[in-house]
């Protein structure tokens, strides 16, 4: 599992105006451009353009022939790479709303290893008037993304400074990866490429702080919109109450290590959280010795092996010896193999991969696998890799837990499992967790969702290999941290939050109220619309579509006749 960065954590002055109190800031490296001429969705409430940094020949103007692919039509790598990204784009046009084009710089380059792309927004801005019915910034002395501040300003804040036209994101993807470049999510063991785009142009749009977790430092002495719903439960406080000055800084660095106890309090998500989130807390629980007796958070596998459950495994643990090098790697045939059989195996982390050392731990007839980190840090790490012959769980531990198991056996005995008074990513309060680390891992801790949340959520720090090209709840809490953030509905572009749903011109009037799912019923509305109208070839189809997917909801008890009827009579008004 690949390891994703941001882009946006770069910092760079460009702009201040002396005659207003607004300010932009630069915060990504431009390249030379040239917009890219592709279709675009016309029903989308956000019109997103995509500008090509590649040079001839490369990224994506690679000329090398291809076959198409899960729905991608196109005969060359450059432009399958194209035609997924916009992909990607247009799913997010479809899903919000903005008068203003969202310009987005994007480049395939060399990103080194485990890293498969990097994304942010180019600049940041603060107290920006609104224009006529636009509510500008709902926060003073605040800094926002630049689509998000063009979205509550109602105009391109960036022509106050002379600087229209510039892109609001840049974003680079890795040529060292081969992604999957189908439109079908249908990847396989490769990362699909929609699906990164997605979790990077969502970092563009609103999913990051500008905040230095290593220092606590804010960016030129101002808060941001995201740490606005950044609080540390415990001290009850949110980053952007925490004062400007350095023992403000000092206090954000500290509560920027506090594993589990940092937490979104946006009221989008927290609605969202008990329909997204599972109840099940994976864990690791010492029974034997004492001394080390207790509860502790485990790293788990999404691509291979089964799931924990509950009420778990039990039995006692045994170093694995592969006779080798490091003999505890685990990574050749054990030498104590008929020691590990019916027990639960410990392996050191390092020399192969985690697939590898579980196999070799099945083969030796273990019940399970733990591997225990070779570095220093908390939380314990995901575990990487897909192969459908691993039949046995695996989790990680920490070096600390790991170095206290090794010196009590043989005589440690353990159960894994699942907690299931806690839902997986959510605080005892059900508020999402997000991505704290100690130590801090910059361009990822806090903004991202914690590693922990099941299911699997689009922004954790990594791509899991069960991820979908969905956003809404209950499949994921992305457009509801959007939400919060400032991005509202507002589908006729009128500047006023849509009290009804809009659905492209057509006003159901029917009250814009929470499903639950967690999802409003607009935003749901929307997805039967942009599904039903990416695959229908007529209108017919399209109102086909539409009924079977509402007299669905309605007899799931998710929507009410009287809102379906309400749908149904758009879609039928829809042209396609």
């Amino acid at each position: 599992m690949s390891t994703i960065t941001l882009g946006d954590k770069r910092r760079r002055q460009a702009v201040r105006n002396s005659t207003t109190t607004t300010r932009a800031l630069w915060l990504a490296l431009m390249v030379c451009a040239a917009v890219l001429a592709l279709p675009m969705d016309t029903s989308a409430g956000a019109r997103i353009t995509i500008i090509n940094g590649n040079l001839p020949g490369v990224g994506f103007n690679d000329p090398t022939p291809v076959v198409p692919v899960g729905g991608n039509p196109g005969t060359t790598l450059g432009q399958q790479r194209l035609i997924a990204f916009q992909f990607a784009a247009d799913l997010w046009g479809a899903t919000l709303d903005s008068n203003v084009e969202i310009r987005v710089l994007a480049q395939f380059t060399p990103l080194g290893p485990n890293v498969l792309g990097s994304a942010g927004t180019t600049y940041i801005l603060d107290n920006f008037p609104g224009s006529p019915g636009f509510p500008g910034a709902q926060f003073p002395d605040t800094w926002y993304h630049s689509a998000l501040a063009d979205k509550r300003a109602g105009r391109d804040v960036l022509e106050d400074f002379d600087l229209e036209g510039e892109p609001d994101i840049v974003a680079n993807f890795s040529s060292d990866f081969n992604f999957y470049l189908g439109l079908d999510n249908n990847h396989g063991a490769l990362n699909d490429l929609v699906v990164v785009v997605l979790h990077e142009l969502s970092h563009g749009l609103g999913f990051a702080n500008f905040v230095s977790e290593t220092s606590g430092s804010n960016t030129s002495g101002l808060t941001d919109v995201y740490s606005q719903f950044t609080l540390d439960t415990t001290t009850n406080t949110r980053w952007a109450q925490i004062d400007p000055t350095a023992s403000g800084n000092v206090a954000r660095a500290a509560s920027a290590l506090r594993v589990d106890k940092i937490v979104w309090d946006g009221e989008a998500v927290t609605a969202a959280v008990p329909s997204v989130l599972s109840f099940g807390r994976a864990e690791i629980n010492v029974n034997s010795p004492a001394g080390i007796a207790g509860a502790y958070r485990v790293g788990t596998a999404s691509g291979f092996g089964p799931p924990l459950s509950s009420p778990g495994i039990t039995n006692d643990v045994v170093l694995v010896n592969d006779g080798l090098g490091v003999t505890s790697d685990g990574c050749t045939l054990l030498v104590n193999a008929a020691q590990v059989a019916g027990k639960i195996a410990l392996a050191d982390r390092g020399t192969c991969t985690f697939v590898q050392k579980a196999l070799i731990a099945q083969a030796a007839g273990a019940l399970a696998l733990i591997i225990a980190n070779n570095v220093a840090g908390d939380p314990p790490p995901a575990l990487g890799g897909v192969d459908p012959t691993v039949t046995i769980s695996s989790v990680s531990i920490s070096i600390g837990l790991g170095t206290a198991i090794k010196a009590q056996l043989p005589g440690v005995n353990v159960t894994l499992g699942l907690d299931l008074t806690q839902r997986a990513g959510a605080d005892p309060g059900d508020l999402a967790q997000l991505f704290a680390t100690n130590p801090v891992q910059p361009g990822s801790s806090i903004s991202h969702w914690d590693s922990i949340a099941f299911r699997n959520q689009l922004m954790e720090p990594a791509i899991n290999p069960d991820l979908t090209h969905e956003v809404i709840p209950p499949i994921d809490m992305t457009l509801p941290q959007l939400r919060d953030v400032g991005w509202f509905l507002d589908a006729n572009l009128d500047g006023e939050e849509d009290a009804t749903v809009v659905l492209g011109t057509c006003d159901t009037h029917t009250p814009n109220v929470l499903l639950s799912t967690g999802a409003t019923l607009a935003d749901q509305a929307r997805v039967w619309f942009r599904d039903c109208g990416r695959t229908a070839r007529n209108t017919g189809q399209f109102v086909s579509c539409v009924s079977h997917a509402t007299n669905d909801a309605k007899a799931s008890g998710l929507i009410t006749g009287a809102q379906k009827g309400a749908i149904q009579s758009c879609a039928a008004k829809f042209t396609r």
